[in-house]
């Protein structure tokens, strides 16, 4: 008997596992009708990774404007941002996907950004903040009815009415904003915060300011994509030869994917580059560089970054340059001109070549090839000249 209820025990332990790696979405869309008159049919959970990939994961049907997803998570997963589309033209509901269940509550299909989201901890807390966003609308909209209410709506088109709208909403944006970055800094364990920061305060912020920002994360999120995202873009916004070089995803050509801050203790020659006739000469230049780094190959490294869009293109391209050797990676995430890498590294040009030296700081930003080569010269002769550069 005894050993019959530890295995239900065990059964039972073993559906909650089940249980906490599973978001299960429960909506309620009331009126269904969209903008061209017909009616939402389907919906589908959809998530957008950091190259602008947008991949739908789960799909389901609406039923009397009901609708369940079931997304099982992946061992490790962490909370991250998808949107649930299927409204025609108009983006989705925004929601984070975690273990355990959300519940969707759209009053409209015309209007799915009026959508509740609630029943797990980083969405009931991303509802909180938006709360605060929607009091500040609220309360602009209110106070000017007052004065429309006082002094009609003609004064309102008056010199003196525009004058008073424009403080009423300076004066409540101060004030949404300095609550929101508060409630913020509260709840800076969850992982919707540095997502909020990078999307919709960084650019408002000086550039210290968001430094201060980033730090109040809480160490436990450092791991976190959100985090890494936020704390590189803090690194990319004040870039210059000294600073630290803002890490980057690499998708490689033997299909694993790295990151630059895995090379740390190399001196990595970073270059980015997008047409393969345009490059030729550079890559034929840097030959001279990964010969002259050969006799202490262990501590340097090549990264030749392509902005291609079409990967398939990319790989026939570094095959016909005759460029794949030890010591030299190629890397391509398939975003062209958008991609996140050439961004954080302000690349409007190409080619162009970045030096970072082993404990991760940019030595330079744009280097000629015939500079690289001295540089690396007096490196490899001990001469440590950016020490100065840094200091």
């Amino acid at each position: 008997m005894r050993n019959k209820l530890l295995s239900i025990i065990a059964i039972a332990g073993c559906f909650v596992a089940s249980a906490q790696e599973t978001c299960v979405i429960n909506g309620r869309i009331e009126d269904t009708q969209l903008a061209d008159g017909k009616k939402v049919k389907n919906v589908y959970l959809t998530h957008t990774d950091e190259f602008g990939r947008t991949m739908t994961v789960a799909t389901a049907k609406v039923k009397r404007g009901n609708y369940t997803i079931k997304y099982k998570l992946a061992e490790g997963e962490p909370a991250l941002q998808y949107t649930i589309t299927g409204f025609g033209d108009k983006q989705g509901v925004e929601l984070f996907v975690e273990p355990g269940e959300i519940v969707v509550s759209t009053p409209a299909a015309v209007q799915p950004e009026q959508s509740i989201v609630s029943g797990t901890p980083t969405n009931d807390t991303y509802a909180e903040y938006k709360a605060i966003v929607c009091a500040g609308h609220v309360e602009v909209a209110r106070q000017i009815m007052e004065l429309e209410a006082l002094h009609g709506k003609g004064w309102l088109e008056s010199a003196a009415g525009k004058a008073e709208v424009k403080r009423i909403k300076a004066k409540e944006a101060i004030k949404t904003k300095a609550e929101s970055i508060r409630f913020l800094i509260d709840h800076n364990a969850s992982p919707m915060t540095p997502w909020v920061i990078e999307r919709s305060l960084f650019t408002k912020l000086t550039a210290g300011y968001a430094e201060q920002m980033t730090k109040t994360i809480a160490v436990s999120l450092h791991e976190h994509p959100y985090y890494r995202s936020l704390y590189n873009t803090m690194l990319a916004s004040t870039l210059k030869a000294g600073t630290i070089a803002p890490d980057v995803t690499l998708p490689l050509l033997n299909g694993d994917t790295k990151h630059l801050a895995d090379y740390s203790g190399k001196y990595v020659i970073l270059n980015f580059w997008d047409d393969a006739a345009k490059a030729s000469e550079m890559f034929a230049e840097l030959q001279q560089v990964y010969e002259l780094t050969q006799e202490q190959r262990e501590q340097y490294l090549i990264i030749s970054m392509s902005l291609e869009s079409d990967i398939a293109a990319w790989e026939k391209a570094v095959k016909e340059l005759g460029v794949e050797c030890e010591g030299w990676l190629h890397a391509c995430d398939g975003a062209g001109v958008d991609s996140p890498a050439a961004k954080r590294y302000g690349v409007e040009n190409t080619p162009k070549i970045i030096l970072i030296e082993p404990e991760g700081h940019v030595v330079s930003l744009d280097m000629e090839v015939d500079e690289l080569v001295m540089r690396i010269e007096q490196i490899l002769s001990g001469d440590l000249y950016y020490f100065d550069q840094e200091k």
